[in-house]
């Protein structure tokens, strides 16, 4: 639905020759912007020649001559703009269809008016200029005759039914003695009339609900289990970490526990940086204050304070653009945060590919071992940053952008290279709260069932960015002030989050990516409650 007064298009549909058909086509054109003047000119002037005028290019306004309404206007008259002698637009506010029917209702209405008077009128004889037909002596006997036995009927069955009320009533009252009422119906004079059977009395829902003992749950049987991938290895596997996890191996859909079993709960995930972007909501950088400078030091803090299972170091440092840092310098960063934390890693990337390549082999040489979970491939840029997970043992994401079916080729692209289904997380990739949440909430619950009930190639744990995806979005920016009732933006940003994450927990998430710590803190608990374990 357009913007009333405004219409959305491309630039080749400016020539088209539907373009404003409807309101006198490009005799409306009365500004454009210079440059775009320019880069259609040659096929607008084709279109204002067709139109019979062929010199409308130069009398249409542009930010060269005017750029208020008033300044344009003055312009336009002042050069003869054709728009100027134009019908006003207002009269194409209500279509001709819309105006074709009502004139259609206005005039039908006085001959359905007449046709109902004509129906309600009594039956007359009709006047000889009426009807063109003499009226003979013979037609007005057969009338006569008409009306007397209709009539005589009529009397007959009135007298009649007077008659046998009459007799009932007398021989009831001498040989019954009992007066019968002076309304009494005749039977065959009025239908009789059947007494209404009474509805037996029901329960009612509450009342059948409370007296419910025991029901069959129906069940999905599981065909796939999802598989497990372990993150981290402690020093007896090669790595350095003081806890290792495992995410997958459910048999049922999210926290369907009637179904099956969720072995191993879903973990949380907050993230540091090696530079935070221009773009990062200052309620965070409030909740964070100095340590989003000191990456190690804030993982310590997301651990420890607000319980983290896991820390994802995001490396847009690297990327040419935003800093363009070495892979040495990313590797000092990664180290930094092993040693500061005892929890696995996640070591996130960016889509400069040549570069994040680059960067990715360096930190999986220089932490051989330590089984990263390194995030992210996809289909356009798997080979490189598969083979070093295979050659330095870590695991991977395996990104598809909101598509069930190029998830599915990724993890069989990467399963032909010898990567094991147990080295790969999936990652779906997901929208915000109000962003898109709810297609790709069905997208992720799509992968989930149909992994469990036989596809073995989407039967993967998944990994979300709700953190990400909500520091994107307006409602973690605008001020109060500004926007008094969405209310406190501390709460508003956490709640935002809270929620969004919950929903991918649902939808079968078994790692989230957060940013908020009071968000963090929340959906840990609700998952320990959903889990059974309160």
């Amino acid at each position: 639905q357009q913007t009333p007064g405004f219409m959305g298009c491309g630039k080749v549909f400016l020539t088209s020759r539907k373009f404003l058909s409807a309101e006198g086509g490009f005799r409306r054109l009365v500004w454009m912007p210079k440059e775009l003047k320019e880069l259609l000119a040659a096929d607008l002037k084709l279109r204002f020649k067709e139109q019979g005028v062929p010199d409308l290019l130069d009398l249409i306004a542009d930010e060269t001559v005017a750029t208020e309404t008033d300044e344009v206007r003055k312009y336009l008259e002042k050069v003869g703009h054709p728009a100027i002698q134009m019908k006003d637009m207002a009269a194409y506010a209500h279509s001709e269809s819309q105006e074709s029917e009502k004139q259609t209702r206005i005039e039908q209405a006085p001959a359905i008016a007449s046709q109902a008077e004509k129906i309600d009128a009594p039956l007359l004889p009709q006047k000889p200029e009426e009807t063109g037909t003499k009226i003979t002596p013979e037609m007005i006997n057969e009338l006569k005759l008409q009306i007397s036995k209709e009539i005589s009927e009529q009397l007959k069955f009135a007298i009649g039914k007077e008659i046998v009320k009459d007799i009932i009533s007398t021989l009831s009252e001498k040989y019954l003695g009992e007066k019968i009422p002076a309304q009494i119906e005749i039977p065959g004079s009025k239908p009789a009339e059947v007494p209404a059977a009474k509805a037996p009395e029901l329960p009612s829902a509450s009342e059948r609900l409370s007296s419910l003992q025991t029901f069959k749950i129906k069940k999905d049987k599981c065909e796939t289990p999802v598989w497990t991938v372990k993150l981290g290895a402690t020093k007896k596997e090669g790595g350095t970490r003081g806890k290792t996890y495992a995410v997958g191996g459910a048999s049922c859909m999210p926290f369907h526990l009637w179904e099956g079993e969720i072995p191993n709960r879903p973990l949380v995930a907050m993230e540091v940086f090696d530079v935070v972007s221009e773009k990062y909501p200052q309620v965070l950088r409030n909740a964070y204050g100095d340590l989003l400078a000191n990456p190690a030091k804030m993982a310590k803090a997301c651990v420890e304070k607000h319980g983290a299972d896991l820390i994802s170091v995001r490396l847009d440092g690297t990327h040419p653009e935003k800093g363009n840092r070495s892979p040495e310098e990313s590797v000092r960063l990664v180290k930094s945060v092993l040693e500061a934390v005892d929890v696995p890693l996640i070591i996130t990337g960016h889509n400069n590919f040549d570069k994040n390549n680059e960067v990715m082999k360096a930190i999986t040489q220089a932490c051989a071992g330590e089984n990263l979970l390194l995030n992210w491939v996809e289909q356009n840029n798997y080979r490189t940053i598969a083979g070093a997970a295979l050659g330095y043992r870590h695991s991977l994401v395996a990104q598809s952008p909101i598509d069930v079916n190029i998830g599915k080729q990724l993890n069989i692209l990467l399963t032909n290279m010898d990567v094991k289904l147990e080295q790969i997380v999936i990652d779906p990739m997901t929208g915000s709260v109000g962003y898109g949440i709810e297609y790709t909430y069905s997208v992720m619950e799509r992968i989930r069932y149909t992994g469990i009930m036989g596809d073995k190639m989407l039967a993967g744990p998944m990994i979300v960015s709700p953190g990400q995806e909500c520091a994107k979005t307006k409602e973690l920016r605008a001020e109060e002030k500004d926007f008094p009732a969405w209310g406190d933006l501390r709460k508003r940003a956490a709640t935002w989050e809270y929620v969004t994450a919950a929903s991918l927990l649902y939808s079968g998430a078994d790692i989230l990516i957060m940013y908020n710590p009071d968000a963090a803190v929340a959906i840990r608990k609700t998952i320990s409650k959903l889990m059974g374990k309160q």
